[in-house]
Parts: C-alpha cells; sequence; structure tokens
C-alpha cells in the first residue's frame, strides 16, 4: 500500500516532503507539490490503513497543510487519486479501476506518463472521455492500434501499473575533516592520516565510476589560523597512494607555518579518462605517474617553469608562457587536412636561441660587416635588412629593436638584431 499527499501550489514542497519522511525514509517526490510514500512497514506500528491516514492527517494539520490524501495498492493509483479528489480517499486493494472509472482522460496526461501526449486527441476522436471508457477496450485493439503507449494508458486507467518507487540517489560528498587530538608539524604522521582519508574518498569515487580533477586541502593551525591550496590535476585520477604523493610533494615545498590542528580535503569530482590502446602503438606511461613527475620536477626548477607552452596574442616575438597541462591537452586531435603547398616559394625553417646569444658586431655604413658571439664568428658577406619591429610600450614587455638577416663566411645565415634602447646585439637565430 502505498500514500500519496498532494497540495496545490508548488510552496508547499518543503513541508510536504517533511511530512512524509515522518512516516517513511523512502518517499518519491514525484513534483514540487506530490508526494508518494509506502505505509506497508507501518502496518505494525499504526494499524489499519484508516488508522494510517487519520495520524497523516493530524500530522499534515499540525504543519497547517491544505492538501489530498489518497492510499492505493500502486503509486500510480495514489498520485491520480490525490490529484484529483479532494479530501482522504482510500481504496480497498483490487477495486482502483472504480475509484479511477469518473477520472477523466487529461488526468492520465497530467500525470508523468512517458508517452506522446498526441495520444489524447486521439482517443478524444475515439469518442472517449473518461478512465473507464479506455480500461473498456480490449488490449489486443488498442495493441494493435496505439501499440506499447496505448496499453500503458490503458494500464494506467485501470489502476493495474505495479512500479517500485523512484526516489532520488542522494549526492554523493567527496569531502571529509579530521580534528586531530594534538597539534601536528611533522610531515610523516600527518601523511598517515592523509592517506587513510584519501582512501575513503577514492573508494566513494570510484563506486560512482569516477575520479578527481581537483583537491582541496584547508588547514587549520594554532592560534586560529588557516592555510589552503589546491591541486589541480592534468588528468582526473582515482588513485590514493598518487594523489597523496603529489600532497606530499607540495607540503615539502609549501609547509605550513604553524601546527596542524584539524584539515579538510575535498575533492571534485568528474568524468574519468577513457583512453583505448592501440595493437599497434608503442605503450605511453600512465597519467598518474606523468604527474608525480611534473610535480617533481616543479620543485626543483619551479612551477613556473614547468608546463606546456602556450603562444600568446601578441606581435612580440617568442612570445609564450607557461601553463599547467590540462586533460583536454593530453587527448589526441584530428590532424588537419592538408593544404596545398607552392613548390616554387622556398622556405626556410630558423631555430631560435633561447636566451638569444650576446654578440659583438661591427658596424660599417649602418650595415653589419662581422658578428663575433658564443659559437657564431664570421665576417658578413650578404646582408638584408633592417627590419624595425617594437610593440607593447604601455607595459613592461615593451620591445624596439632593428633585425638583420646576415650571411657570414662561415656559410650559415642568421638572424641578428639590435636593442633600440641599450643598443646591444643579439644573434637570436640560425636558418636551417
Amino acid at each position: 500500500m502505498y500514500a500519496c499527499v498532494y497540495a496545490a501550489g508548488e510552496t508547499a514542497g518543503g513541508l510536504l516532503l517533511d511530512l512524509a519522511l515522518e512516516f517513511s525514509p523512502v518517499v518519491e517526490q514525484a513534483c514540487a507539490n506530490t508526494v508518494v510514500f509506502s505505509i506497508a512497514p507501518l502496518r505494525k506500528l499504526i494499524g489499519s490503513p484508516y488508522q494510517i491516514a487519520s495520524e497523516i492527517c493530524r500530522s499534515g494539520y499540525e504543519r497547517k497543510l491544505q492538501a489530498s490524501l489518497a492510499i492505493a495498492a500502486n503509486p500510480d493509483a495514489a498520485i491520480l487519486l490525490a490529484r484529483n479528489c479532494i479530501g482522504v480517499t482510500l481504496v480497498t486493494p483490487g477495486e482502483e479501476r472504480l475509484k479511477l472509472a469518473p477520472l477523466p482522460l487529461t488526468a492520465l496526461f497530467t500525470h508523468d506518463v512517458p508517452v506522446n501526449t498526441g495520444l489524447l486527441d486521439v482517443l478524444h476522436r475515439w469518442g472517449l472521455k473518461t478512465c473507464e471508457d479506455l480500461a473498456a477496450l480490449p488490449e489486443p485493439g488498442v495493441a494493435e492500434r496505439l501499440g506499447t503507449a496505448g496499453v500503458y494508458l490503458r494500464n494506467l486507467a485501470r489502476g493495474a501499473i505495479h512500479r517500485p518507487l523512484r526516489v532520488a540517489a542522494p549526492e554523493t560528498g567527496y569531502e571529509e575533516r579530521m580534528e586531530l587530538e594534538h597539534p601536528l608539524q611533522l610531515l610523516e604522521p600527518l601523511l598517515f592520516l592523509f592517506g587513510r582519508i584519501l582512501s575513503e574518498l577514492c573508494g566513494r569515487l570510484r563506486s560512482q565510476s569516477r575520479a578527481a580533477r581537483l583537491l582541496a586541502a584547508r588547514f587549520e593551525l594554532e592560534e586560529k589560523r588557516e592555510y589552503s591550496f589546491e591541486l589541480e590535476f592534468a588528468v582526473p585520477l582515482d588513485d590514493s597512494r598518487t594523489i597523496l604523493k603529489l600532497l606530499q610533494l607540495h607540503l615539502e615545498r609549501h609547509p605550513p607555518e604553524a601546527p596542524i590542528v584539524a584539515f579538510t580535503l575535498r575533492m571534485e569530482a568528474v568524468e574519468p579518462r577513457r583512453v583505448q590502446s592501440g595493437l599497434f602503438l608503442p605503450p605511453t606511461p600512465q597519467a598518474d605517474k606523468l604527474q608525480v613527475t611534473l610535480a617533481r620536477i616543479a620543485g626543483m626548477v619551479g612551477k613556473e617553469n614547468v608546463g606546456t607552452p602556450r603562444l600568446l596574442n601578441t606581435h612580440r616575438p617568442d612570445a609564450f608562457e607557461m601553463v599547467t597541462l590540462s586533460a583536454a591537452d593530453t587527448q589526441a586531435k584530428a590532424p588537419a587536412p592538408p593544404q596545398a603547398v607552392n613548390s616554387d616559394i622556398l622556405r626556410l625553417a630558423m631555430r631560435l636561441f633561447r636566451p638569444a646569444l650576446h654578440a659583438r658586431v661591427h658596424v660599417v655604413e649602418y650595415a653589419p660587416k662581422d658578428v663575433i658571439a658564443s659559437g657564431v664568428r664570421g665576417n658578413v658577406i650578404r646582408w638584408a635588412g633592417p627590419w624595425k619591429t617594437s610593440g607593447e610600450w604601455w607595459a613592461s614587455t615593451a620591445w624596439s629593436r632593428e633585425e638583420w638577416d646576415v650571411a657570414l663566411d662561415d656559410g650559415a645565415l642568421y638572424r641578428i638584431y639590435q636593442e633600440s634602447k641599450s643598443r646591444e646585439w643579439y644573434v637570436h637565430g640560425v636558418y636551417d
């Protein structure tokens, strides 16, 4: 047996849910103003359906709810009766069809039915007006003309659909907090506690087929101070040992300033990365090992020097920045369609020196005559230029230079430039 409580208007949704949870822990909220729950376990606690209905009405009166109550053998019949009958309606099992018979067919379509609403016009053209008219039709004929949707509506009009309650699954939380008995500052005992919490969180992730994109850690220190940070992973992870190692490497580089009295670890869940291996491709390193390797390198050379280069939206020569490697960057991208190449045009590739080589250049009649730099030395036999470039005068990255292409007697072709402000010369690159 199931009880349905319906209140006109959507403002009573919270009160209805509280009312239903008072009688059952398993509640289906069909919509904002309709709740359904099973009353079978209440038979031993309260008594007959009449007594159960009386207790539900008393609880609703205490909450000042103006609602309708229906008790039937299945959830759908209870919902239909509660929405279309004022007051309290009790249906003896097996009499659902008699109670639903006078309801109009439109009541079936205001219910949450998985059928096309255009069937209502078809039923009206057949001359059907009430649930009794539809329930009286033979099932084989309805199935031949309307298919499974028509059979479903017929069974709904007869009150013969039996299904379990549609209970929304509670949202899984990926956050844990732990208070310590004594303040800790050493990393080793903290790692033991971190490992236990991370193992529980990763277990929840795997049970939901999820992975962590980010780990947020917040430490409560002595003297009511706090220390927090976030670790963003290049690829989603669900291995607690890998995440623990990344957390350890971060704390070794940036330890808290005071002993820790409590901490909170929170993970942001996303879809896991799924990669199909190829039979004819060499195996690649696992993503978690790449994460740990990058963290160790960042500890040695600095976080700002580890990542993937990204071009900047500027005309400044060789302008780029290092950004954190993301999961999107690791996905294979479709190759660009080949473009037509004009074989009549000579194209040269240039290898840049980073940083540019400081040079001494002898200038005669405003043109370079010889170049001396680290690994580069020779007389200029041909030159082209200068090309003056400048920009970003409003920022600290402003540049202004004169560029030349010079061919030396060593047989190589170089790009050199002179800074307009400092009047210093540099070798920017060599052409292949």
